[in-house]
């Protein structure tokens, strides 16, 4: 065995017996000062290695393992919970929105005309009497003149509200009234939801819903404006302030 092989034998096995290697060891100087080199090296490595163990610490070990993975699971809840909050909280306030949308003036008077669609088709003025007693049901008297085209009249509760529900006519566009007696205040504007156009206007006593699905015909706001004229006219009288629309 010559030297080169002796350090690859040693380098790979420090503790070999092997009988060839141990001669070459006996007969070479250099070689024998590097196996004492290498046997003190692997001395202090055993001498590192046994360390005693702390008393508890594979317990310790594991309990911290164990509240390592406590702590990341409360953390990932605590993401998911305020995640599902949030959602709650949009979700809850979108609901709560269209709740307090839904009863709206508004919607109320679009959501009632389903049930009264067929009034817009109605084309033939109806009497001033008839008009008249329509309010009259309600407790009211009319101030002034009355508009020329109305074609109906009708005592129609919509959703709290009690109404008078009319229907006038501006050239050939029917355009359902519904005049709400002691109602002020509150958001009142133009709107638009889904087919309907409809504008809500302040008078003296009450608000004035107008509203249509036949606005593609004319200009809505002309002819709101002509509704609104005429009907606070009649309802307020010929000294009542002009109507604001809110």
């Amino acid at each position: 065995m010559d030297c080169l092989e002796f350090r690859r034998r040693l380098g790979a096995e420090p503790h070999t017996h092997n009988a060839e290697l141990h001669a070459h060891r006996e007969q070479c100087a250099s070689c024998s000062a590097a196996w004492e080199r290498v046997q003190q090296a692997e001395s202090e490595l055993i001498a590192a290695l046994e360390i005693p163990v702390p008393a508890g610490l594979a317990e310790r070990v594991l309990l911290a393992q164990a509240t390592g993975a406590r702590r990341q699971y409360v953390r990932r809840r605590g993401i998911a919970l305020a995640l599902a909050a949030s959602l709650v909280a949009a979700v809850g306030g979108s609901l709560l929105w269209r709740q307090l949308d839904a009863r709206t003036l508004p919607a109320l008077a679009v959501a009632h005309m389903p049930d009264e669609i067929r009034s817009l088709d109605l084309t033939r003025p109806i009497s001033a009497q008839a008009i008249e007693a329509g309010f009259a049901v309600r407790g009211l008297q009319l101030q002034g003149p009355l508009p020329a085209d109305v074609t109906y009249v009708h005592d129609c509760p919509v959703g709290p509200y009690r109404t008078v529900h009319l229907v006038s006519r501006v050239g050939n566009i029917s355009v359902a009234v519904l005049y709400v007696p002691g109602k002020h205040g509150g958001v009142a504007r133009d709107f638009h939801r889904g087919d309907w156009r409809g504008r809500v206007v302040q008078l003296q006593h009450g608000q004035l819903v107008m509203l249509t699905d036949q606005a593609g015909k004319q200009p809505f706001d002309a002819v709101a404006n002509t509704v609104a004229q005429d009907w606070r006219v009649a309802i307020d009288g010929l000294g009542g302030p002009r109507v604001s629309q809110l």
